[in-house]
């Protein structure tokens, strides 16, 4: 049967209209090419890949595969970590698109009995934004390289970024309105990420925890977290809550405004988690002398033994720094970041911009004891800290 040029364009416009409806199942034609590795935590393995989908349309993306897929209890908490990222839209936290398997098939030995034996297994791996940038280790990693700290303001606006993000994770409902009160519990370093625009994204929601659920259930990973970035109440077992996030944010904020991590020396000792317990109640206000005092009493509240004493919600630490910022006459924004990253990370950084006119009322952004004329050194590695998890046992 022949049809008119009209009739084949009626027929292709019905069938497109038949793939849209409800209830219709299309098959993508994407693959992943991967290029190369990225780096490895506690969890995960991340790689960095091109994502060609039909027309050979391509784009970096990250691949996130778990370690020990055959571990029941991580290859839970990976799923966890997909789901609820793949939930979540706020521009201060890492997407994760989709949730991607590959089945392999293993041949064992052929035995006399029972002949060859096949095994088919599923890895699961994420598919997730590839951001083109640095995280904060690797950008202080700089700042030690040039014996310098960030400018105070520009690091209130990174973690103001964070507070936003992780806000939005607290205060996050299901489809059905169901508060779920969420807590991250492993804020570090390593986990804020920094594009070349600027723009800053919390990564790595594979702790999260619920901590409205019912008592006993996942106690295997109710503690979790990073030694070295970890809350009073992590290290003592105690019931956690978004304000676990909110010290973590405070050692954030130290690293930053000091370039060092607070309890670096302790985590070096021997049986350094007793260590790093008795050093959280040492004062923080000598180690922030430089440091504008209403900052040193944002970065103070944040680190208070007791819970009840810190912020109580991001969103209050958040606004204490626009109040900051409102009565400073000081205005900071993504394109200075961008900016100061481009400066930072050349081989001759000047600081020298009209962007940062906003920002201190001249072209020359001051950064605490830079010393153009001194200084002339290729960026560094980020110094690595070894994972330890919170809830692991010391020798």
């Amino acid at each position: 049967m022949k049809y008119s040029s009209q009739a084949i364009m009626e027929r292709i416009g019905a069938a497109e209209g038949a793939i849209r409806q409800p209830g219709s199942i299309l098959f993508s034609r994407a693959r992943y090419e991967i290029i190369r590795p990225l780096g490895e935590g506690g969890m995960g393995i991340t790689c960095l890949a091109n994502e060609l989908s039909s027309a050979d349309v391509k784009r970096p993306i990250v691949l996130k595969f778990l370690k020990n897929s055959l571990d029941p209890q991580r290859l839970t908490q990976f799923l966890n970590e997909v789901q609820l990222s793949t939930l979540f839209n706020h521009p201060n936290l890492l997407p994760i698109y989709r949730l991607e398997a590959e089945d392999l098939v293993i041949e064992t030995e052929k035995s006399p009995v029972l002949g060859r034996r096949r095994h088919a297994h599923t890895i699961y791996y994420a598919v997730m934004q590839y951001i083109d940038g640095w995280n904060l280790r690797q950008i202080v990693a700089r700042l030690q390289n040039l014996r310098i700290v960030l400018n105070y303001d520009v690091t209130m606006f990174i973690v103001s970024r964070v507070a936003s993000g992780l806000h939005y994770v607290h205060e996050f409902r299901n489809e059905n309105g169901e508060h779920l009160g969420l807590a991250h519990r492993d804020v570090s370093p390593e986990n804020v990420l920094v594009d070349r625009f600027g723009r800053i994204k919390v990564a790595d929601f594979g702790i999260a925890l619920a901590t409205n659920r019912p008592s006993g259930e996942g106690d295997g990973f109710l503690h979790a977290g990073k030694l070295l970035y970890c809350a009073p109440e992590q290290l003592e077992g105690r019931p956690l809550d978004r304000r676990c996030d909110i010290y973590n944010i405070g050692l954030l904020m130290y690293f930053l405004l000091t370039d060092t991590d607070r309890f670096s020396a302790e985590f070096r000792e021997r049986k350094g988690r007793d260590h790093i317990r008795g050093a959280m109640a040492r004062p923080v206000e000598p180690d922030l002398k430089g440091v504008p005092s209403r900052l040193a009493e944002i970065c103070q509240s944040c680190l208070r033994e007791d819970p009840g004493k810190r912020y109580q919600s991001c969103e209050d630490l958040a606004n204490d720094i626009d109040i900051h910022f409102r009565e400073s006459q000081k205005v900071v924004n993504n394109e200075q970041l961008e900016e100061i990253l481009n400066d930072l990370f050349s081989p001759h950084p000047t600081f020298v911009s009209r962007r940062f006119i906003p920002l201190g009322g001249s072209d020359v952004l001051v950064q605490p004891d830079f010393d153009p004329d001194v200084l002339d050194r290729p960026p560094v590695e980020a110094q690595s800290f070894e994972t330890v998890k919170v809830r692991e046992e010391e020798e």
